[in-house]
């Protein structure tokens, strides 16, 4: 059971690879259908930007406010 668990640790930042392809591949498709539904492709644009928003602002938020990852920068000092 512990080789497993080894495993599937060594392989979690390539299936987390695979999954992240997976999902632009999703949207490219999406993307696709609507445009040629004859949606406009500055609305298209807007979606996007307002969804990114509506995702990355409340995890930003909750990564800045408890402080997660409290160190990601080097001191200059």
């Amino acid at each position: 059971m512990e080789r497993i668990c080894r495993v599937l640790q060594g392989l979690k930042p390539a299936l987390l690879m695979v999954l992240v392809q997976v999902a632009f591949a999703a949207v490219n498709v999406l993307y696709k259908l609507a445009a040629n539904d004859g949606m406009n492709l500055k609305i298209i644009v807007a979606y996007r930007f307002i969804f990114a928003t509506a995702f990355m602002a409340p995890l930003a938020f909750i990564v800045e406010r408890f402080g997660l990852f409290a160190s990601l920068t080097i001191s200059l000092k």
